[in-house]
């Protein structure tokens, strides 16, 4: 199962970013688009086949990681202030884009591209396990579960008010998706406490994660189109 989810999760993200494409292409909540093209592109880079031929390119070092770790950070940091401004969240929005939660993604950037040059990261390998671990790997992979957690738990409050308030089925249940993934986030932050010959049960909850989240999110864009339009048929 976790060899197909990779796979799977990455087709479902594709197919949607595709299906924003004409959206996009009318100028229409363009954010939305970017959102899913980059979570597309960090379940690409996730998945051995293509990140082992893209960091063979780039020489081998596991770079390929660290760009991932970046590009999930940009993906964060967009989602985390479109879905806090989608649910009308002024403290998330201010926690997540205001001068402490910039200056958090600032030093999680800094501290990231720190802890990976003084470690020795040579021999490709997805998720950097095959290589020798120490403090300094410890804490680059903390730093690469931080940011998404911190803004998974701006963001939670706000997506449970609408999945417990009285809105429509459809879009309390795409919240509910949505909240669940962002809590298997918070999960990850315990991952050094599950076993390396468990390292199914990591994979698991973080795809699980990304899929909960891209389903969520484009059943409420869906919801909020179907909204509208039965808006417009009975106007």
């Amino acid at each position: 199962m976790t060899a197909v989810l990779p796979w799977a999760t990455l087709v479902i993200c594709l197919a949607i970013t595709v299906a924003r494409i004409p959206s996009a292409l009318r100028g229409e909540n363009r954010v939305v688009f970017y959102i899913f093209a980059l979570m597309t592109m960090d379940i690409l880079l996730s998945i051995e086949g293509p990140y082992l031929a893209i960091d063979a390119v780039l020489g081998g070092m596991n770079l390929t990681n660290l760009i991932l770790r970046f590009l999930l950070y940009g993906t964060f940091l967009l989602m985390g202030i479109k879905i806090a401004t989608g649910f009308d969240s002024k403290s998330a929005v201010r926690a997540i884009r205001g001068p402490w939660g910039l200056t958090v993604l600032a030093i999680t950037a800094a501290l990231t591209a720190y802890f990976f040059l003084i470690t020795d990261t040579r021999g490709s390998t997805v998720g950097m396990t095959g290589l020798t671990w120490g403090p300094s790997m410890e804490a680059y992979a903390a730093l690469g579960r931080f940011y998404p957690g911190f803004v998974s738990a701006c963001l939670l409050p706000a997506i449970w008010r609408t999945v417990t308030g009285r809105f429509p089925a459809l879009l309390r249940g795409a919240s509910a998706l949505l909240f669940v993934g962002l809590t298997l986030l918070l999960v990850s932050q315990l991952f050094p406490l599950i076993p390396l010959v468990h390292l199914w049960l990591r994979s698991l909850i973080n795809y699980s994660a990304v899929l909960a989240t891209a389903i969520g999110l484009a059943g409420i864009w869906f919801s909020k189109a179907y909204a509208r339009r039965k808006r417009r048929r009975t106007a």
